[in-house]
């Protein structure tokens, strides 16, 4: 019943990208998204380090795809690495970074991921800035390599996957995005000249978006 990511997805490649392409044949799209969970769901085998233990096992371990590694000292500028262990198990961020030799040497031990004190000062939580570069621990350094960094979400891939471009709005109080105005004038049209019919609402509410003009929406 909830409105989630695989619904989103679906959306917008079977409905607002067809209809946008028949609409304007030819043309580019550029779409736009809120910053919401629901808009950033990335496929379950994506190339995530948030979802990744330092060492193999976990209830909650997922498995991810395998991946392409540049690295100028193989011929071909790369290699692709398996993250699959041989008995099935899924590898982690430990056996990642040592396969790509950038787990320390020296004897060294880093930790998951840097934690940080909460606002109060009673609990600790991970350190966001951990997952947009840095050394401080493993995941920040497996995020800064160039495979996990170009990681994109589903709906980011598949809009691009189909030659349209997409932005992501900054974080922000939803009603200052300028699609809750237009909304707003469609909706006080509805009451406006509603009478109370499912019948009248179909062609209503049509009516009401279409009337909305243009101007006021870029406004």
């Amino acid at each position: 019943m909830w409105w989630d990511g695989d619904k989103l997805l679906n959306q917008v490649v079977e409905k607002a990208i067809p209809v946008f392409e028949a609409q304007f044949p030819g043309c580019k799209a550029l779409i736009a998204f809120d910053n919401a969970c629901n808009h950033l769901k990335f496929a379950n085998d994506a190339l995530r380090v948030s979802e990744t233990n330092l060492e193999p096992g976990g209830k909650n371990a997922k498995h991810i795809r395998d991946t392409y590694v540049i690295d100028k000292d193989y011929p071909e500028g790369g290699y692709v690495q398996s993250m699959v262990l041989p008995d099935g198990r899924p590898k982690r961020i430990k056996i990642i970074l040592t396969e790509r030799r950038l787990w320390p040497q020296d004897g060294r031990q880093f930790l998951a991921q840097y934690s940080m004190k909460s606002a109060t000062g009673k609990s600790t939580k991970p350190n966001p800035q951990c997952l947009n570069g840095g050394s401080c621990c493993a995941r920040a350094v497996l995020a800064c390599q160039s495979d996990f960094h170009a990681q994109r979400s589903q709906i980011e891939q598949a809009i691009l996957n189909a030659g349209h471009g997409v932005i992501f709005y900054p974080a922000f109080h939803y009603e200052i995005n300028f699609i809750e105005y237009y909304w707003g004038v469609a909706k006080y049209y509805t009451r406006e000249n509603c009478v109370y019919d499912f019948e009248s609402l179909k062609c209503l509410v049509p009516e009401a978006l279409t009337g909305v003009p243009k101007q006021l929406i870029w406004k």
